[in-house]
């Protein structure tokens, strides 16, 4: 299994994580279980040692009464391993339940300890091999000491246990360690299984096959998100496939209609000898052929420009204004032939960044098409006003318009409506503009009714310098 997968980082977290619970599971029964076997202890302690000073302070004889002494040392040896000791005042052991010597070390600090703080404590203490949880009890009555209770339990067995229980809890961690990794790798491939199935399915995947589609496993999950968005790519990939396949058919076929018309004429030309007049018609279609072929790469070129992400790299300051105001003029002479009024509005000093000649280009189109589809003595509008942080150019003409079924069409590339039937056009030019516009983060959009004219709107973002 690779380190750097996916399969291998989701087993080795989910090994880690339930490696960490069940630390923490384990540690917190240990200290619980601890916690709990020591309160016990102090707990049966407590209760004794306060036994014994309540049988003392209830007989009103002090320390001396050896009866009562023996009858609740005597009681209290029949606990196993509990010791026991009574001491006076003067640090001298009235009873034991064990032989004590009164100089044991350990005895005497829990004695001189109880003297002073006159408080019960609790401490843990050696005793010869056996370690002891002692209770150091000082009995006082009007308000002086008469002894000192000491009572010990021995705790090795509570250590013992406590080892006894690490090691059983070792035990079942290396126990459950396995089954938790195998678990792990187990979970991991199931989870990236799907993921799995999606990267070989796309690498059978290429350009001779988009129609393949990867299996939705309806499952609710993020695999299905995944599943649907890549589904929703191919379509993508394949739409833009077919449309570069039918772009490269229409180039062709624009480029081989004025190619083979030109090699025809040629060919006449050239068959028989002619006169000065026939070899001046001939090149002369030619040169119509040569101009329609040489239009028709400029507009790929064109299209070429503004799909390269390069383009927005040689934008440069300009005032649009200028430029519009150039079209409108060349829009008046190109009209006067048609008897076609242009007129419209320009506001002044609008800035924008981008490329000069490839706007002139696209809104040389707009206009272009406006007077082409204008009928004589019609009207076109050109205007250019600020609206917010953007330019806004339209262009408006009392044409027979576009119709509803090939309005939404008008900026695809080589799509001809019913209204050019009669027009010459490669069927790029407002696909270009639409591109252009596009590539200096504009907009365009078209309303148009039929008998009543067509508006083009083009939005353009200012400049900020």
């Amino acid at each position: 299994m690779k380190t750097k997968s996916i399969r291998f980082r989701l087993t080795f977290w989910y090994t880690i994580s339930l490696v960490l619970a069940i630390i923490v599971i384990f540690a917190s029964f240990y200290f619980i279980t601890r916690q709990v076997l020591h309160d016990q202890t102090d707990s049966s302690l407590k209760v004794h040692s306060n036994k014994i000073v309540e049988i003392i302070t209830s007989q009103n004889t002090g320390m001396h009464d050896a009866i009562a002494r023996e009858a609740f040392v005597e009681e209290f040896s029949n606990i196993p391993g509990m010791l026991v000791v009574v001491m006076n005042s003067s640090g001298m052991i009235v009873s034991s339940s064990q032989t004590v010597s009164p100089t044991d070390s350990v005895i005497r600090d829990l004695f001189a300890e109880a003297n002073q703080s006159q408080k019960p404590f609790f401490t843990d203490r050696r005793i010869g091999t056996s370690e002891l949880r002692f209770l150091v009890n000082p009995i006082a009555q009007n308000n002086s000491l008469l002894g000192v209770v000491i009572m010990g339990h021995p705790i090795d067995v509570i250590k013992n246990a406590l080892n006894s229980l690490i090691t059983m809890l070792g035990v079942v961690f290396a126990i459950f360690l396995v089954p938790a990794v195998l678990g792990g790798y187990f979970n991991a491939r199931a989870a990236v299984s799907p993921i799995s199935d999606i990267s070989k399915k796309l690498k059978l995947i290429n350009s001779g096959n988009l129609s393949e589609r990867i299996r939705n496993p309806n499952t609710g999950d993020e695999i299905e998100e995944l599943s649907v968005t890549f589904n929703s790519l191919l379509d993508r990939l394949g739409g833009a496939f077919q449309r570069e396949r039918q772009f490269i058919g229409d180039v062709a076929h624009e480029v081989k209609t004025p190619l083979s018309a030109q090699r025809t004429n040629i060919e006449v030309a050239l068959a028989r000898d002619r006169s000065k007049e026939d070899y001046q018609q001939a090149l002369e279609e030619s040169l119509v052929d040569n101009n329609r072929l040489s239009t028709t790469l400029k507009n790929v070129l064109d299209l070429a420009w503004s799909e390269a992400d390069a383009a927005r790299t040689q934008f440069e300051n300009f005032d649009l204004s200028e430029l519009v105001q150039e079209m409108m003029d060349l829009g008046t002479k190109m009209a006067v032939k048609k008897q076609i009024s242009v007129d419209g509005s320009i506001e002044q000093h609008l800035l924008i960044s981008g490329k000069k000649d490839k706007l002139e280009r696209a809104l040389i189109n707009l206009v272009d098409n406006a007077i082409k589809y204008t009928p004589d003595k019609g009207t076109v509008t050109i205007s250019l006003q600020k609206k917010r942080d953007q330019a806004q150019f339209k262009v408006k003409d009392t044409g027979r318009g576009i119709s509803v079924r090939d309005l939404p069409h008008v900026f695809e590339r080589f799509y001809r409506g019913s209204r050019t039937d009669k027009t010459f056009g490669s069927g790029l030019g407002l696909s270009i503009t639409s591109a252009i516009v596009s590539a200096h983060r504009g907009e365009i959009r078209a309303k148009s009714q039929i008998g009543k004219g067509s508006e083009f709107i083009v939005l353009l973002p200012l400049s900020s310098s």
